[in-house]
């Protein structure tokens, strides 16, 4: 008979009213009584007590965590897991339990410290281990009570090497009190819920590759004491708890009658083991590989080596020439990711942040749903882009709550001395521009990223390709897309996608944006002009927002894309190869969804309301009192429509903040977009945009139109036919601007024309914005219907931009030339019917405007653009005629 059935079967005689049916076995008659372990919770002295409240006050925990503890304790009897023994993991978690009222620990097993033995004392270390533990955690169990058990014991210094080259982490210790665990569970109907707990008290990524410091002190995942005192003084404030979802061992060994206990406890250490390993994945990523062997490994993947041997049959270079060739591609675009540096930048940023922004507002439920979704798969984060900044404020916020940072896919115009250098170690990879007349270089790319998501780094990649001068989100690049796509086909846990939205109420880029956006030439990037920005120090840039769309898998867009696509069942399979077809089909499908999600959940800033009340008032001034007023129906509209709009705008009873209006008409005003002058009356003040500032202004209107673009479309409709017309006049006249525009705004993609155009009347004629009298479709009475001219205006410079457009084709002087040259003409043509007033609005005058509107009447037939030539089509004059007349009759009306 064992030392734990004696001890159950001592316990169920000692307790009068116990049956055999909660704890098995009897005292033998042959073994003396051991003595009895009385569970206790740890109890340091007062001194020891002020030091831990130091050290262990500042540990990051999970809100979640604590009521998960709670729910457990009413469900059955708690057990706290580590992974690793250790005196200040016990400590931590100790600390923890006991701040938050939870289960305290009343036994641990032998922590190996001949000084340090909260429970039992000498008395334990006088009997052979193997027999008391047991006892000891059979006795505390039996009364109800709580422990913590740690599965392994950290290699011993000489056997660390050779250890992690076997690929073990760590020896299981001599007791094998999961068996244990899993011997007293079969004999009560009380669960016992193993509850795994995680403690990271450095952020380095571990070593794949053992240093000379790791086989001194132990690696940075199983620290000696030297190594784990240093990381204790350099990082308590830092430290991060983790804490997973209760495993219930009753219903385990239910679900696997078949399993005996040897095997049962091997299957549960393991679920045990590998839920901690993925919470320390998750806080600190992969394990590091040395820059040389990650690339020696993808130069050996069968994939990339076929492209190696197509590219030399067809160059006639030699097969080595080849891979030497490709290896100095994979040194210009591998990343070299360092903890070091990471967390310097880290500190670093986090000082730029509080000097120039005003704060950093993070989507927290969001925030929730990302480290939830890490569990389930490698990330592929897709951020807006408006500003260099994007590189560094989603590592930022990932490293400051505890998520190990991505690795970022960057120009190569970013990779310039000596910033490159760091960028590259904060986690950048470069990708060139352009893979025109490479066949090779675009396979090895794929081969990297196939690679990063297969080691199982988070990815972050632009899918706009560049950052956005106008505001609005670009149009998706399919390119790195399609190489995260063919990557994650091919692998055994779905890549989840992030949308997210980073919201700013200035941009450092802003002179910059406007010279692009007047026609200036793209200045590149280098150290000059990043020391030119010291000026951006001097300056307030208001808040950042950060917020997080509806993550969702790769596996289920590919089943969803099959579906449509009419595929058989078995065609879904992760394995199963797509058609080209079907394949851009799921890609373009990837794309769409995630520019919609980002749009979805952009945040309303004060500074984007305060933009478009300005620039949708017609008149040169505005009196402070009706921008205010403005301003307050924006909000209300925004509401109704479902936008996220900045908890600082409101006041939670649903009444506009106008000191956080007036906080962002400060903010325009210190950057001189917008002036102020003395009027009359009560209300004196007059704000004004000057022309110069228009498209400065634009940029943030720009960040929350797609919210309106329906409705605006409706309104301007309704504007040219007098604000009155039939539902089929109207239907129609939304029809030809939406097609007119399709390149400019990005519509719901999964909803046709019939059905953007129903929702959009329909959440109109709810707020009395406009009537429907029968077959007659009119504007509102009041405030209701005066919001229509709101958000008429909206898109009123669109509505320009596209007839200048049109007008410098028409010209038959303009055409045929080069695109280049086009583009000159149309700017100076649109600067002088602005000087003239046959342009309302200078912010019409727009490259991109035009260059959206060029491409259009592409594809509208109207001209055809070609290798950067520019001619009229021989069909041409028919639809010209027909959108002149339409751009015509909008912008009278």
């Amino acid at each position: 008979m064992s030392e734990t059935d004696r001890v159950m079967g001592r316990r169920a005689a000692a307790r009068p009213g116990t049956t055999s049916g909660r704890w098995r076995g009897a005292p033998s008659a042959e073994a003396p009584r051991p003595p009895s372990y009385t569970p206790t919770p740890f109890a340091p002295g007062r001194l020891a007590r002020a030091l831990f409240d130091r050290l262990f006050s500042h540990i990051e925990v999970d809100a979640e965590w604590a009521s998960a503890v709670r729910a457990a304790r009413e469900r059955g009897t708690v057990v706290y897991i580590a992974r690793a023994r250790s005196v200040l993991e016990f400590l931590g978690i100790d600390d923890l339990t006991r701040r938050r009222g939870l289960p305290r620990i009343q036994f641990t097993n032998d922590l190996g410290v001949p000084f340090f033995q909260p429970f039992g004392g000498r008395a334990y270390r006088r009997e052979a281990r193997a027999v008391r533990e047991p006892a000891a955690l059979a006795d505390t169990l039996a009364l109800g009570a709580s422990a913590l058990l740690f599965l392994r014991r950290p290699p011993d210094v000489a056997a660390s090497l050779t250890e992690a080259k076997q690929g073990r982490a760590g020896a299981t210790l001599d007791v094998d009190l999961v068996r244990t665990l899993v011997e007293i569970q079969r004999t009560t109907e009380r669960p016992l819920l193993l509850v795994p707990q995680t403690l990271v008290w450095t952020k380095r990524t571990p070593n794949k590759q053992p240093t000379l410091v790791d086989v001194l002190f132990g690696p940075s995942d199983w620290p000696g004491r030297v190594r784990t005192a240093l990381q204790l003084l350099f990082n308590f404030q830092n430290a991060i708890h983790r804490g997973g979802d209760p495993f219930d061992l009753l219903a385990f060994l239910r679900a696997r009658p078949d399993l005996d206990d040897a095997r049962a406890a091997d299957a549960v250490r393991y679920a045990l083991l590998r839920r901690m390993e993925r919470e320390r994945t998750i806080v600190l990523g992969p394990a590091r590989k040395t820059s040389a062997r990650l690339k020696d490994e993808i130069l050996r993947s069968p994939r990339l080596e076929r492209h190696l041997v197509a590219a030399s049959r067809e160059s006639g270079k030699s097969l080595e020439a080849i891979r030497g060739e490709a290896r100095r591609e994979l040194d210009r675009l591998a990343a070299d990711p360092d903890p070091n540096v990471v967390g310097l930048m880290e500190r670093a940023l986090d000082f730029v942040w509080h000097r120039i922004y005003d704060g950093l507002v993070v989507d927290e439920a969001g925030m929730a749903r990302v480290r939830e979704a890490a569990h389930r798969g490698p990330l592929v984060l897709v951020p807006s882009h408006k500003s260099h900044v994007d590189y560094l404020i989603v590592s930022g916020v990932f490293y400051e709550h505890g998520l190990a940072p991505p690795l970022i896919a960057a120009g190569d115009n970013l990779a310039f001395f000596p910033l490159g250098a760091i960028f590259r170690r904060a986690g950048a990879f470069f990708i060139r521009r352009s893979f025109k007349n490479d066949k090779l270089y675009p396979q090895i790319v794929a081969a990297y990223v196939r690679k990063a998501l297969t080691e199982g780094h988070n990815l972050e990649v632009f899918v706009e390709g560049g950052r956005s001068r106008t505001g609005k989100l670009l149009a998706p690049k399919l390119g790195i897309l399609s190489m995260i796509v063919d990557a994650g086909l091919g692998l055994s846990r779905p890549i989840q996608f992030v949308p997210i939205s980073i919201g700013y109420e200035r941009i450092i880029e802003e002179g910059s944006y406007v010279r692009e956006l007047e026609g200036g030439e793209k200045e590149k990037e280098d150290l000059g002009g990043l020391l030119r920005a010291r000026r951006v120090l001097r300056s307030r840039y208001g808040r950042l927002y950060i917020q997080f769309g509806e993550i969702f898998d790769l596996a289920t867009l590919h089943r969803e894309a099959l579906a449509l696509s009419g595929a058989r069942a078995d065609e879904g399979a992760p394995s199963a190869p797509l058609s080209p077809a079907k394949r851009r089909a799921l890609i373009s499908r990837i794309a769409h969804r995630v520019t919609y999600e980002i749009d979805r959940v952009t945040m309303v800033t004060p500074a984007a309301l305060i933009a478009m009340a300005l620039l949708t008032h017609p008149e040169r001034g505005i009196a402070r009192a009706d921008l205010l007023g403005r301003a307050t129906e924006l909000v209300h509209a925004f509401e109704r429509i479902g936008a996220p709009v900045a908890r600082a705008l409101t006041d939670g009873r649903g009444a506009v903040r106008l000191d956080t209006l007036s906080e962002a008409i400060a903010l325009f005003l210190e950057a001189r977009l917008v002036v102020e002058s003395e009027g009359r009356g009560s209300e004196a003040v007059i704000y004004a945009v000057p022309d110069a500032s228009r498209l400065s202004l634009e940029y943030f209107k720009n960040n929350v139109l797609h919210f309106f673009v329906p409705n605006a479309l409706v309104a301007s409709a309704l504007r040219a036919l007098g604000w009155e017309a039939t539902m089929t006049e109207l239907r129609e006249r939304v029809r030809a601007l939406s097609r007119l525009f399709k390149l400019e705004f990005q519509y719901r993609a999964d909803a046709a024309f019939e059905d953007i155009f129903a929702d959009a009347l329909a959440s109109m004629i709810e707020v009395s914005e406009v009537l429907w009298e029968g077959e007659t479709i009119r504007r509102g009475a009041g405030r209701a219907g005066a919001r229509l001219e709101i958000y008429a205006e909206m898109i009123r410079t669109y509505l320009e931009a596209y007839r200048l457009a049109l007008d410098a084709i028409a010209d038959p002087r303009a055409l045929p030339t080069t695109q280049k040259d086009w583009m000159k003409q149309a700017l100076a043509r649109g600067r002088r019917a602005h000087a003239t007033g046959a342009l309302a609005l200078r912010e019409s005058v727009s490259k991109p405007k035009l260059e959206t509107a060029l491409r259009t009447f592409d594809e509208l037939g109207i001209v055809r653009v070609s290798a950067g030539a520019i001619e009229r089509t021989k069909d041409g004059d028919a639809p010209i005629a027909t959108f002149r007349a339409l751009l015509g009759a909008q912008l009278a009306g």
